[in-house]
């Protein structure tokens, strides 16, 4: 563990996801940014002045940066390809990561990863950043309160619009299953998954179904047209952790919809609604006292439900871990019913998790 009061922060990736990691890390005094890694040799001498880190600390190699004793921690953001050798590389030089998800590309690889790091541990956070929603938060609060009596069934979608015909979007790396796995299912299924074992608990059995619905998308540099071979849909069923059955659907397809990451959750005496999309608000339904006919009322989360995504990490690094972390075994928990979720779907039948 890390006992000094500022952890010099590696950032390893300097894409769009990149600049909220910079922007969070520049909000903690805790975190100072060190050293920046890229391929974009371009990019990474932009970013590199404009966070005024010197020239030495600009990394074409994610193991130079990874290696160099100033760095105490990494923060990962790179495509899903190269997720498993960012954590195996920090496991071996034993520095403390705040990965992406998908844990993995596959589940293959996780479990590579598990028994490397079972040897060899270290602080680990994975960016299920959904935790950090503060109505998601609240949820969590009312749920451990018995707010709505036992979970019976939860609701989770995840819808985007981007990847629909209307919008032509050209072939990119997220419509390559070498690099990028899956496709919605990883994306956005992943925080689908982590969120309900956040509300509920562990998955006992899947079954699914995933489809692709544009075949083809236009290379942007060679202008030919190129084959996805990822899903733009997912949906299944699940029975979770006390019989808690679940609902759920992601897809890149649905027009009309933004960054839609919504949960309902169903109690025997009350519901619970979430979406990211109105973090500050949470939507319930419980009998109150004298209440006839009772109805969902909007409430507002309170100001104290609002975290910071890295203040977990600074926390995690300085020995002063906090509940609900997402962790390596989130990370691996999450890969093993992606896992299971493909095989649902190839085999065309329920699958148990473990």
């Amino acid at each position: 563990m890390i006992k000094r009061n500022v952890v010099s922060v590696g950032l390893i990736g300097l894409g769009g996801m990149a600049n909220a990691h910079r922007r969070m890390i520049s909000e903690l005094e805790q975190l100072q940014l060190m050293a920046l890694c890229d391929v974009n040799s371009e990019l990474l001498k932009r970013i590199g002045e404009e966070e005024e880190v010197k020239e030495e600390k600009r990394f074409n190699d994610m193991e130079a940066l990874i290696a160099d004793p100033d760095v105490d921690v990494v923060i990962s953001i790179v495509p899903n390809h190269l997720h498993a050798k960012v954590l195996e590389l920090c496991i071996q030089y034993q520095k403390p990561i705040m990965a992406e998800k998908p844990f993995t590309l596959n589940f293959e690889e996780a479990e590579d990863l598990a028994k490397l790091y079972e040897k060899l541990p270290i602080p680990c956070m994975i960016g299920f950043s959904y935790r950090y929603i503060p109505s998601f938060r609240y949820a969590k609060k009312l749920l451990e309160e018995k707010k709505i009596g036992s979970i019976r069934h939860i609701a989770v979608r995840y819808l985007q619009s981007f990847g629909a015909p209307l919008f032509e979007v050209p072939y990119a790396w997220r419509f390559n299953k070498a690099v990028t796995g899956t496709g919605a299912l990883g994306d956005l299924g992943a925080h689908m998954i982590d969120s309900a074992r956040f509300f509920v608990g562990e998955f006992q059995s899947v079954s699914a179904l995933m489809e692709t619905f544009v075949h083809e998308r236009k290379d942007p540099i060679s202008g030919e047209m190129k084959k996805v071979d990822v899903d733009d849909y997912a949906s299944f069923q699940a029975v979770l952790e006390d019989n808690v059955l679940g609902n759920f659907v992601t897809t890149r397809n649905a027009i009309g919809s933004g960054n839609q990451h919504e949960v309902t959750i169903y109690g025997d005496y009350g519901t619970i609604h979430v979406n990211c999309e109105r973090p500050d608000e949470i939507d319930l339904w419980t009998k109150e006292e004298n209440e006839e006919r009772p109805t969902f009322k909007t409430k507002k989360v309170p100001e104290h439900y609002q975290k910071q995504q890295l203040q977990d990490f600074a926390d995690l690094v300085t020995d002063n871990q906090q509940v609900g972390t997402p962790t390596f075994d989130d990370g691996y928990q999450n890969q093993k019913v992606l896992e299971r979720i493909i095989e649902s779907a190839k085999r065309g039948q329920s699958v148990k998790v473990d």
